[in-house]
């Protein structure tokens, strides 16, 4: 079973999926591809927390810092998964 999976994710990893979950894949050549996906309304409120809080909102700086942490722990289980 794991040779069919791997032999899955080689063939489709050009590709990113909106609806099926899979939001960042190592290439072959070992470069990592994240897929960031916002409707209009999310960038939208993302762009003004950053800015309200590069202005010196507190409440601003620490909803911008959340989404941050939410985007490291993405990037976090990437690099676990990674062979050394």
């Amino acid at each position: 079973m794991e040779e069919e999976v791997y032999a899955a994710l080689q063939e489709t990893a050009h590709l990113f999926d909106l609806n099926d979950g899979m939001h960042a894949k190592w290439s072959s050549d070992g470069l990592l591809g994240l897929l960031l996906v916002f409707d209009p309304e999310e960038a939208e409120q993302l762009l003004a927390a950053f800015y309200a809080g590069m202005d010196g909102v507190t409440n601003a700086q620490e909803a911008f810092a959340v989404w941050v942490g939410s985007l490291m722990g993405m990037l976090r289980s990437c690099m676990q998964g990674l062979e050394p």
